[in-house]
C-alpha cells in the first residue's frame, strides 16, 4: 500500500535520503519489538512494529534499487540492479536463520536489541557513504498523475512478468514446499521435512543470487534483457514442472535450481529495462510500481498455493508452471520491443 508514496517520495528528495529514512524507521522498528516484551504491551507494540515495517522496508527496497539504476545508468543497469537484487534476496533468508541462532542461544531481548544496533549502524553509513544520485526535480503533480505516465504496454508487461516471478518462487515455492517434502517423505542426510526443505530453499536461493550477477552483466554487455528474461521465464516454468512431479532429492534440486536460475534471470533483467521507457526523474515512481507487483504476486503465492494443495501436492506447481509459459510470449513480445529501442 505504501508503495506508491515511497515512489514518489523518492523522485522527491531524492534514493539517498530516502534510504536513510526507511533504515531509521527500521530502528523504530526494532525499539518497538523490544518494548513489546515488556509484559502487558505486546500486542500494541508487535502491531505497531509491523505496521511501521511496511513503509519502512518500502523505502530501503525502492531507494536502494532507484539509486542502482540511477549509478548505472542505461549502459550499466543490469549489473547494478543485479547487485541490488542479489542482496535482497539474500538479506531476508539469511535475517531469518541468524535470528533464530541468536533467539534460541542469546534470548529475545538480546536479538532485537543486536538487530536494532546493526540497523542503527546501516543508517549512519548511508548517511556517510551513499553518493546523493539525483535526476532533475520531477514537476509537481499528484501522485495519480505520476503513476498515469507508467500507463505504457511495456512497463505493464515488466509489471506482470515480476508479478510471476514473485508468485511463484518467492511465494508458492517457500509456503508449500515443506508440505510436498513431507507428503513425499524426501529426506536429506536424515533429516526432517523442515530442514530438508530449508536446505533446498538455500540451494534455490544461491543459485539465484549467484547468478543474477551475471545475467545483468550479460544483458549490459549484449542488451539483451529482455531475451535473457523470456529464458527466466522458460527456465522457471521448467523448473515448477520438474519440482511438481519430482519424487527425489535429486528431482527436487535439479528442479529448485531451475527456478533459482529463473528468478536469477528475470530479476535484473526487469529492474534494468526499466529506463528505457521511465524518464530518470520518474525513477523511484517506475521502481515502486515494479516492487509492488512484485509484493502482490509474494502475498498471492502463499494463498493460492495453500488452496490448490488441498487437492494434490503437484496442483500448485504445475497451475503456476502453466501461469508463468502462458507468459513466455509477452517475454518474447518485451524482446522484440526492446529490439526496436536499440535499433
Amino acid at each position: 500500500v505504501s508503495m506508491p508514496f515511497v515512489g514518489a517520495l523518492t523522485d522527491r528528495i531524492g534514493g539517498r535520503r530516502t534510504l536513510v529514512l526507511g533504515l531509521g524507521l527500521q530502528v523504530l522498528v526494532m525499539l518497538s519489538y523490544l518494548w513489546g516484551l515488556a509484559p502487558g504491551m505486546a500486542g500494541f507494540w508487535f502491531l505497531a512494529g509491523r505496521i511501521l515495517h511496511g513503509p519502512a522496508s518500502g523505502c530501503v527496497f525502492v531507494a536502494g534499487q532507484s539509486l542502482a539504476l540511477q549509478a548505472g545508468g542505461r549502459e550499466h543497469a543490469g549489473a547494478a540492479g543485479a547487485l541490488v537484487r542479489a542482496a535482497m534476496a539474500i538479506g531476508v533468508p539469511v535475517g531469518i536463520v541468524a535470528g533464530g541462532f541468536l533467539a534460541e542461544g542469546l534470548g529475545e531481548r538480546t536479538t532485537f536489541q543486536i538487530a536494532m544496533a546493526a540497523v542503527a549502524l546501516g543508517t549512519v553509513a548511508a548517511w556517510l557513504w551513499v553518493p546523493d544520485l539525483r535526476a532533475p526535480l520531477p514537476a509537481r503533480s499528484t501522485l495519480r498523475e505520476a503513476f498515469a505516465g507508467l500507463a505504457q504496454k511495456p512497463l505493464a508487461a515488466i509489471g506482470a512478468l515480476n508479478f510471476a516471478s514473485n508468485f511463484s518462487a518467492q511465494g508458492m515455492v517457500l509456503s508449500t514446499l515443506v508440505l510436498m517434502v513431507e507428503e513425499r517423505r524426501v529426506s536429506l542426510f536424515a533429516m526432517g521435512p523442515q530442514a530438508t526443505a530449508s536446505s533446498l530453499m538455500g540451494l534455490m536461493l544461491i543459485v539465484e543470487s549467484i547468478s543474477m550477477p551475471f545475467m545483468g552483466r550479460a544483458g549490459d554487455r549484449h542488451g539483451t534483457h529482455a531475451r535473457i528474461g523470456m529464458g527466466g521465464l522458460v527456465s522457471l516454468a521448467l523448473g515448477l514442472a520438474v519440482v511438481g512431479f519430482a519424487t527425489h532429492n535429486g528431482e527436487l534440486g535439479v528442479g529448485l535450481a531451475l527456478i533459482g536460475l529463473g528468478t536469477g534471470a528475470l530479476g535484473p533483467s526487469l529492474l534494468a529495462l526499466l529506463p528505457r521507457w521511465v524518464p530518470a526523474e520518474r525513477r523511484g515512481v517506475g521502481v515502486s510500481a515494479l516492487q509492488l507487483c512484485g509484493d502482490v504476486g509474494g502475498a498471492l503465492g502463499p494463498l493460492v498455493g495453500t488452496v490448490l494443495l488441498a487437492g494434490s501436492v503437484r496442483a500448485p506447481y504445475l497451475v503456476t508452471a502453466a501461469l508463468v509459459a502462458c507468459l513466455v510470449p509477452v517475454g518474447g513480445w518485451l524482446t522484440g520491443r526492446q529490439r526496436e529501442e536499440l535499433a
